[in-house]
């Protein structure tokens, strides 16, 4: 009786110090006065409460650019509070990087009249079409009850593929890339000039990247990239990285995607074939790679097929 005692209360312990670990809201001064909480590498769960991908906030002299707000309203309420407690300046952008709802379901707590929220011209509808699915994903996913109070929210400055949006944030100059289809059909990327600083959900670290849109437009977007002036690149999943440290990984791995699809279609090989024979190496050792590699082969022999 004594020993079960014990184990539950070590057990109760344990359970405690992971709860603590998962709500802990970190920021890391990455360059100057650029700040990121980074995410778990995880697929969004009830342990991590959704918290997955990197979030954070620029400041200039004037005031504050955020950069997506999380997966659920708690993480963006904390957002919320460490902004106000680093900078006290007016935050007077939101930029959604993309329509994912790890990246703005903690959107809320930032709406208001002072308050631009940037998006691409594609993420309304994606918002407005994937509301309802999204909501619930991530309630079942992350079991934070927090989720049942997110409201849809409308865009207020739009960017086109055409046209960078540029704002000063006051001796700090920020432009914004809309981006063509890649990993969605929505990304944004963030420029800081002041330390040649891109925030970009285009590249993930570690992370095996997630192919939702087009294989051959994300690889051009980031050839793109490779041409840019940078000094450091911080991805929408991962570490912070130099710029060809960050590129190499996912070039390489997409140009074997692409490469190795087109001789399954010259081949004739359906896609349960593909998916078969597809060599199964980790070689860049992606996490989550049993979980996202099999459906990005089949992204990419529905998207090759017809070249």
């Amino acid at each position: 009786m004594t020993f079960r005692k014990h184990f539950t209360s070590l057990l109760l312990l344990l359970i405690s110090f992971f709860a603590t670990k998962s709500f802990s809201f970190n920021l890391e001064e990455v360059a100057d006065k650029i700040y990121v909480h980074f995410g778990f590498q995880e697929d969004a769960n009830k342990i991590n409460k959704g918290d997955i991908s990197n979030i954070g906030f620029i400041v200039g002299d004037k005031s504050v650019l955020v950069i997506d707000t999380g997966g659920t309203p708690s993480i963006g309420e904390a957002l919320y509070k460490k902004i106000n407690d680093i900078s006290g300046l007016p935050i007077s952008y939101v930029v959604i990087t993309h329509s994912h709802p790890d990246h703005y379901f903690g959107t809320n707590v930032f709406i208001n009249e002072s308050i631009d929220i940037i998006g691409h011209s594609k993420l309304q509808r994606s918002l407005d079409a994937n509301f309802e699915f999204y909501k619930n994903l991530q309630l079942v996913n992350t079991r934070d009850q927090s989720v049942k109070e997110f409201k849809n929210f409308k865009i207020t400055k739009i960017v086109n593929i055409d046209k960078n949006l540029t704002i000063d944030l006051g001796n700090r100059i920020i432009e914004i890339k809309a981006w063509p289809s890649g990993h969605t059909d929505n990304d944004l990327s963030i420029f800081d000039k002041k330390t040649r600083t891109l925030w970009t959900e285009n590249i993930f670290i570690r992370r095996t990247p997630s192919i939702r849109a087009s294989v051959k437009g994300w690889k051009k977007n980031l050839e793109e990239t490779s041409k840019m002036d940078l000094n450091l690149i911080i991805p929408g999943h991962g570490p912070v990285k130099k710029k060809n440290e960050a590129l190499k990984p996912m070039l390489s791995y997409f140009n074997r995607l692409i490469d190795n699809t087109r001789k399954f279609h010259k081949n004739n090989l359906s896609l349960s074939k593909a998916i078969e024979k597809f060599p199964s190496e980790n070689i860049e050792s992606w996490l989550l790679y049993n979980i996202y590699h099999p459906s990005n082969i089949t992204k990419v022999y529905t998207e090759l097929e017809w070249e």
